[in-house]
């Protein structure tokens, strides 16, 4: 049950008409700090897409690490105050290398981001720049990826801390 959100998300950018009739195969990439790296897309959402897809239409690639900023995702990252960290970027080249090399010679008909991130910058005083560092990493993935229309899955924070300005502020963006 603690994923079935995903499941349902996922399933819905699967047979949306947009995507139903395109050729090619079906990217979904899975990336974001420690609810996506505990998840087991065989068991959670690959199946999904596999029945609306055909299997040999679907490709799934996930990179995720628990407790991880957005700045080890999004490369121009500037914090609230102080300087960047090093690194920055360095999860979503990671991230990138398993993609390319998951699609190389492919043709694509969609590709889906799924993201479950914001915790780390809740927490860390860096609530003020995340809407702004989403918005920058989707942006990065359009240019890298050199498409436009790519489907973007986000998940939100949970309920667990909404007495906390910081907390609301990531979930709201």
């Amino acid at each position: 049950m603690k994923y079935l959100w995903i499941v349902t998300l996922v399933a819905v950018v699967a047979v949306s008409p947009v995507n139903a009739n395109k050729q090619g195969k079906h990217l979904f990439i899975l990336s974001g700090q420690s609810n996506m790296a505990n998840l087991n897309p065989s068991i959670s959402s690959t199946p999904t897409v596999e029945a609306a897809f055909g299997k040999e239409n679907v490709i799934v690639v996930k990179d995720a690490l628990g407790g991880q900023p957005i700045a080890r995702w999004y490369k121009a990252w500037k914090p609230a105050t102080g300087n960047p960290p090093k690194g920055s970027g360095n999860l979503y080249d990671r991230l990138m290398t398993k993609v390319n090399a998951a699609i190389k010679g492919q043709e694509l008909a969609s590709v889906t981001f799924v993201w479950m991130q914001g915790e780390r910058d809740a927490k860390t005083g860096q609530a003020a720049v995340y809407e702004a560092s989403l918005k920058g990493l989707i942006e990065q993935l359009r240019t890298d990826m050199k498409r436009q229309n790519i489907n973007f899955v986000i998940g939100r924070l949970s309920d667990y801390q909404m007495d906390d300005p910081d907390w609301v502020k990531v979930r709201q963006a």
